[in-house]
């Protein structure tokens, strides 16, 4: 993946996991185990993590991401939205938006 896509990408998983408005250790400690698994350089992985507004178009980050990084967006989303146990009505809809992004 490269630096563009890491960045939506962690972009996009960020924005959902505060969708619910909180962003809890565990789902901070689960987006720093994507960025690293990525090969995100720390500080790109903070300019990313600043781009982040809960109102930001989804769909255009998406929309730019390659179709490598999109076919597995889905189901880092869903793991995701796991980490906590629970799944709020901002994040169902993050999650359903998304998926019809993708299909």
């Amino acid at each position: 993946m490269d630096a563009k896509d890491r960045v939506l990408y962690v972009q996009i998983l960020a924005q959902m996991l505060i969708a619910d408005g909180i962003l809890a250790d565990e789902e901070r400690a689960h987006l720093d185990r994507v960025a690293a698994s990525l090969g995100m350089p720390e500080e790109e992985k903070q300019a990313a993590l600043r781009g982040v507004s809960i109102d930001s178009p989804v769909e255009e980050r998406v929309r730019a991401l390659s179709a490598g990084a999109r076919s597995s967006l889905l189901a880092e989303v869903k793991k995701a939205l796991s980490i906590d146990g629970e799944m709020s009505n901002s994040e169902k809809w993050f999650l359903a938006r998304v998926e019809q992004l993708l299909a």
